[in-house]
């Protein structure tokens, strides 16, 4: 998990596109790395028929919506008004938005059962896409990230190194450490476990490290004695690190939430800046970079002690914001002038929910709320009505764009009559998620 800060270029809603028109390889998604120009009017001629309903003129000035429907990835671009087939078959997944909106980058697999993943990269328009080639193999989409900035993706491969790729080139080893790549480019941090006695495995500790990009000796900044480490990633401007601490590497402790830290990458001794469960979609960086908004709370059940804390990430301070008696709050962002907050609020529920109908009845007790960024002057968000989740604010700030219904909506920020975008998306099979918690990131992305 990385909460390095999404920056002008957010990939907000979950997804990435692939790319079409190529000669289509045994797994149905492309052709090995070239790259191949298709004039748009081609692409849109040929794909006309079977393109999902959208909101095309509801969405102008949003930002770019990238989605995946029945396996095919797509792009609604709120600048032209065209929604763009990106790939023609097999399952994308995973979308991801370069920082300058020029380029997505997803995962490819030629069947639902998902084990044979490649990484593409694509124009947003269809008009060009290559596969990625020069890696070691499998890649997973929790190890791909774009260097903000530039044009450059950054694939981390466990066991083997970090590697980066620009569109059309071959990847290219830069550091034997799979580690996290500074928002700057120049140094990777990286957790590896010291040596133990293999007697008492529950007795190992993780170290945290970081080391210039060019090479020179790593440096350690961290030990956790008989703990293991989670990086969460860098600050926004390269100077520290963010990481979680799992007491005696126990996945079940870390899935109740654990503590998140915050370290200069000068040194010193880490800021427990909350106890959180971690998830992307639980975290939003402040536009200046310098606050972390977080859901706080404890236990893997999501409608249950959950609320909203603001974090210092250089001080450690951290700021409680105003929480209704019976209620959590979750799928908290920041408005883009940092001026307001946009955040899902639902019932608690502490004698707990069983089954997916428990679950499916407490949802629609989730509704959309903004306050000012202290949390103070809170309003529901009436007109957009009820199982809301993942609020993203839009291009201009003006509108929140949300998933209600398996469905795509916009609705202005002080109200008023909400506009379905696109959708519904099929339904999944695991309806319950985990303990509550299901992310979309793997079918949508929203770039503004």
């Amino acid at each position: 998990m990385t909460l390095a800060k999404k920056i002008k270029s957010s990939v907000v809603f979950l997804l990435m596109p692939l790319l079409l028109i190529l000669l289509l390889s045994q797994a149905g998604c492309g052709n090995n790395s070239e790259i191949q120009d298709v004039t748009r009017t081609t692409q849109q001629d040929n794909s006309k028929t079977n393109l999902p309903q959208v909101n095309t003129e509801a969405f102008k000035g949003q930002g770019r919506l990238a989605f995946v429907q029945n396996g095919l990835l797509y792009v609604l671009d709120g600048d032209s008004g065209d929604l763009n087939k990106i790939s023609d078959a097999g399952q994308a997944r995973g979308p991801m938005w370069s920082p300058d909106g020029q380029w997505l980058a997803y995962m490819c697999y030629s069947d639902v059962d998902m084990n044979d993943g490649k990484i593409f990269i694509a124009k947003p328009d269809g008009s060009r896409a290559y596969e990625v080639t020069g890696l070691p193999m499998p890649v997973g989409l929790n190890q791909i990230s774009w260097l903000p900035a530039s044009d450059v993706l950054v694939v981390a491969v466990s066991g083997h190194g970090l590697y980066m790729v620009r569109p059309g080139d071959t990847a290219n080893k830069v550091n034997d450490k799979p580690g996290v790549l500074s928002p700057d480019g120049k140094t990777i941090a990286y957790v590896e476990t010291l040596p133990y006695d293999q007697k008492h495995p529950e007795d190992r500790s993780d170290a945290l490290y970081i080391v210039p990009l060019a090479g020179k000796e790593p440096i350690q900044l961290y030990v956790a004695e008989k703990s293991g480490i989670c990086l969460a990633g860098w600050w926004p401007d390269s100077k520290g690190l963010l990481f979680q601490i799992d007491p005696v590497h126990s996945a079940s402790i870390m899935a109740d939430g654990v503590g998140l830290y915050s370290l200069p990458s000068a040194g010193g001794e880490p800021r427990l800046l909350t106890t959180s469960l971690g998830y992307p979609e639980w975290v939003s960086w402040s536009p200046d970079g310098s606050n972390l908004l977080v859901v706080k709370g404890t236990g893997r059940e999501i409608w249950q002690n959950k609320s909203l804390v603001v974090c210092d990430v250089k001080t450690g301070k951290s700021v409680d914001l105003p929480q209704k008696p019976g209620a959590v709050s979750l799928d908290p962002e920041w408005s883009p002038d940092g001026k307001y907050i946009a955040y899902v609020q639902a019932v608690e529920q502490k004698e707990g929910i069983s089954g997916a109908e428990g679950v499916a009845s407490w949802e629609q007790t989730r509704t959309l709320w903004v306050a000012d960024s202290n949390g103070k002057n809170a309003r529901r968000i009436n007109e957009a009505g009820a199982g809301i989740s993942r609020p993203l604010w839009s291009q201009n700030g003006s509108h929140i764009i949300y998933l209600k219904d398996n469905s795509v909506w916009l609705v202005n920020s002080n109200g008023g009559s909400p506009v379905k975008i696109a959708g519904p998306f099929p339904k999944t099979d695991d309806s319950f998620g985990y303990y509550g918690y299901i992310s979309r990131s793997d079918i949508l992305a929203l770039y503004k």
